[in-house]
């Protein structure tokens, strides 16, 4: 699971701060059983509306209640659940059953592997490309989560054209779908270990 978020606020939602994480994108990688067929996932807010309730009403309606959500710092993701938690009242009992489900891979990261390739960073960006050489952020149009949330806030404004918004879309969604398929490639390489 990997979650977009943009710490400025378009027009200000109800029960925000301009300081606030406003969750706006999603990507699931499901493999309902070992060795099935990855499920891809993904939401993206396509508007300035408050991106909040469709992004909790669509992980609730994929994600489902039942195993484990793999993450990569967990403590980000189940701080923006909390924070929906918080806002979104009326669905704290599904946001609270997908916390107690995740499953962060970064300790067992920390805790199993180095690679000098590492630099002394164990970001996803920086462990990923030194354990799966095929896949990395290099010459992607959108590369980390702070780019990702201005290219969103450029995405929704009105007066970005229709092919400019197009690509800013497919940007936005290639780069959290590598997120979340790189959390899958780093689990076959430790369990293959």
């Amino acid at each position: 699971m990997d979650f977009e978020t943009l710490a400025v606020a378009l027009p200000r939602y109800a029960g925000t701060s301009p300081y606030d994480q406003i969750p706006f994108q999603w990507s699931l990688h499901i493999q309902r059983k070992p060795g099935n067929e990855l499920e891809h996932h993904e939401f993206l807010a396509d508007d300035a509306n408050d991106p909040r309730p469709e992004f909790v009403k669509a992980l609730c309606q994929v994600i489902g209640k039942k195993g484990s959500v793999l993450a990569y710092n967990s403590g980000f993701e189940s701080g923006c659940l909390a924070s929906l938690a918080e806002e979104l009242t009326q669905c704290k009992d599904e946001i609270g059953n997908i916390q107690d489900r995740l499953w962060d891979l970064l300790p067992v990261m920390r805790a199993h592997t180095y690679d000098l390739a590492f630099r002394g960073s164990y970001s996803l960006k920086s462990v990923l490309p030194a354990l799966v050489p095929d896949m990395s952020y290099d010459g992607m149009a959108v590369a980390e989560g702070n780019l990702a949330g201005l290219t969103w806030e450029k995405m929704v404004r009105a007066e970005a054209g229709s092919d400019e918004r197009r690509k800013y879309r497919d940007d936005l969604l290639a780069y959290c779908k590598q997120d979340t398929l790189a959390m899958v490639r780093l689990l076959e390489v430790l369990r293959a270990a």
